[in-house]
Formats: structure tokens, C-alpha cells, sequence
């Protein structure tokens, strides 16, 4: 015969389990996917175009792009059911807005809008959802500057390392 023991202690509170609602399910596959997304980037950045894998590298990044991009559309559109899918919907309304950046000027007005506004892409609580909604934006946070960082978002960089290139002199063979 087995004996019955509690396993919490008395007055506990009992952890109450996040349910997702439409917008904060779609940020959470939209971090999943930017995150697929920003490591097929990374791939291609640091290979080579000769290399017989790039072709499946580009077209993953690009899936990954579109996906990303999509779950962006999604989370914007979906129906804010409760206040803390209001940051989710912005932050996905900025980043969508950031990788159609076309400029550098550009893209450091979005990096300015993120590091000077924290308060609008956060959220404060205690409560199981308010922990969780802080934390899928404290992931975005992080995913959006790794995002800043890539090549696709800094042309100016790349062609600069270009012209580098090619003001190197041939060496003898």
C-alpha cells in the first residue's frame, strides 16, 4: 500500500497555466520562425555563392523571410482579446516595418524607436500571463536587434567591404 504525501506545502498558490489568445499564439510561432529565419540569413551571409549548398541556404532564408513576414500580417490582424496583446501587435507592427527598411537611415530610426521606447514593447505583471507575454518580448527584443545586424538590412556595409576588395594590389604568383 502506498501512503498519500502532499508535495506542495500548505498555502501555496498553485501555478495557474498562460493560455494563448489569437495574437499572442501567432508571436509565439512568429519568434519561432524569425529565429529559423535569421539563422538561414546567417548561413548565406557566410557562404559562398560557388558553394553547391547555397541554392538550398537562399531558398530556405527566403522561406524563412516569407514565413516570418506572414506571421508579422497574422499577429497585426488578429483580434487583441485582452491588453497585453496590445505590445505584441506593435512590436510585430515595427518589425514588419523594419525588415521592409530600404535605407540605413531607416533602419536606425526602427533600432532608435526600440532602444528609446522599451515601455512600448514591454509588458508588467506578476500573473502567469503578464511573465509570459514579457518574455516572448523580451525574445523579440533580443531577435530584433540580431535582425539589425544582418547583412540584408545593412547594404551599405557590404558594398563598403566590396570597394575594400578591390583596391587590393595582385600579389606575384
Amino acid at each position: 500500500m502506498a501512503d498519500n504525501c502532499l508535495t506542495t506545502r500548505f498555502g501555496a498558490d498553485e501555478p495557474v497555466y498562460f493560455l494563448h489568445s489569437p495574437v499572442s499564439g501567432h508571436f509565439s510561432h512568429l519568434l519561432a520562425a524569425l529565429a529559423a529565419a535569421i539563422e538561414a540569413e546567417r548561413d548565406i551571409e557566410n557562404g559562398l555563392w560557388s558553394d553547391p549548398g547555397f541554392d538550398h541556404w537562399l531558398k530556405a532564408a527566403e522561406l524563412g523571410w516569407e514565413r516570418a513576414t506572414g506571421l508579422c500580417c497574422s499577429v497585426i490582424g488578429a483580434p487583441a482579446t485582452r491588453p497585453s496583446d496590445v505590445p505584441l501587435q506593435r512590436f510585430a507592427r515595427h518589425l514588419h516595418w523594419t525588415l521592409g527598411s530600404e535605407t540605413a537611415a531607416e533602419l536606425r530610426t526602427a533600432q532608435q524607436v526600440v532602444a528609446g521606447h522599451l515601455d512600448l514593447f514591454s509588458w508588467k505583471g506578476r500573473d502567469p500571463e503578464a511573465l509570459r507575454v514579457a518574455q516572448m518580448l523580451a525574445r523579440g527584443r533580443q531577435q530584433f536587434d540580431e535582425v539589425c545586424m544582418l547583412d540584408m538590412l545593412n547594404p551599405a556595409d557590404t558594398a563598403a567591404s566590396l570597394e575594400d576588395c578591390f583596391d587590393y594590389e595582385p600579389f606575384a604568383a
